[in-house]
């Protein structure tokens, strides 16, 4: 027999599958925001930016200190590399600087991470990392996810706009044919339509259109001497205006 709490469970696991894409939970980082860092992890901080700076500053003094050469009395084609020379040699030292210091991170970051997740309960100061770790994996796994849609969808676009391409160029072929045959069609006459019946329809019809667009002519005709005659100013208003113009070209 069912209980109330197994329904509880089965309305839940319903409501998890028909919210399956549904990433709001995982994207919560109540424990990255209120996250706070004491005065001595900030002090350290700091440090270690200074630390990074005066690096910075020694690297770009001893490059200054190497090149302090004379070069007014260089031509221009050794002037020209010379500074090839200093521009790839500071390209190469930034490029070594940066390195160095992603290394330094990289081992700055891990070894309280590592420490944080296998280390034991002496390590209480790294535990507080836990939840962010946490935190971080699944917005990793997130970002995973929604990648991997970005890029299937991005397929399948360019699938439909390959297939557009294609029905658009079919689309305009079948449209030359349709008035190529239209053309074939409105160069038949009447007379060369061998059934009597068929014919008297078609001139019965074709009369019943002359007189149509007869009687169209003649109430435009009308309705646009009123309106010129009424004095009011008909070119003010764009309806008014394509009637009058429209029976004026017909005229």
């Amino acid at each position: 027999m069912a209980t109330s709490n197994d329904v509880s469970v089965g309305d839940a696991a319903t409501a998890k599958a028909i919210n399956a894409n549904d990433y709001t939970d995982l994207l919560q980082t109540p424990h990255t925001d209120a996250f706070a860092f004491s005065e001595a992890e900030q002090f350290a901080l700091q440090l270690n930016d200074q630390l990074r700076e005066l690096e910075l500053e020694k690297s770009l003094l001893e490059a200054h200190a190497k090149d302090m050469s004379d070069v007014s009395e260089l031509s221009d084609g050794v002037l020209h590399e010379h500074l090839m020379t200093a521009e790839r040699e500071a390209m190469e030292a930034k490029a070594k600087f940066e390195i160095r210091n992603r290394i330094s991170r990289n081992v700055l970051i891990m070894d309280p991470v590592l420490k944080a997740v296998h280390g034991g309960q002496h390590h209480t100061v790294e535990k507080r990392l836990l939840p962010l770790i946490s935190e971080n994996d699944a917005l990793s796994m997130v970002h995973g996810l929604l990648t991997t849609k970005l890029a299937n969808t991005q397929r399948a676009l360019s699938a439909a706009e390959r297939r557009n391409i294609i029905t658009n160029k079919e689309n305009r072929n079948q449209s030359r044919t349709v008035l190529a045959l239209a053309e074939e069609v409105k160069a038949q006459s009447i007379e060369d339509i061998s059934n009597p019946s068929l014919r008297e329809q078609v001139e019965k019809a074709e009369k019943n259109v002359k007189e149509s667009r007869k009687r169209t002519a003649i109430i435009k005709g009308i309705l646009s001497a009123m309106i010129v005659g009424s004095g009011i100013n008909w070119a003010a208003d764009e309806e008014l205006r394509e009637l009058v113009m429209d029976d004026e070209e017909a005229g």
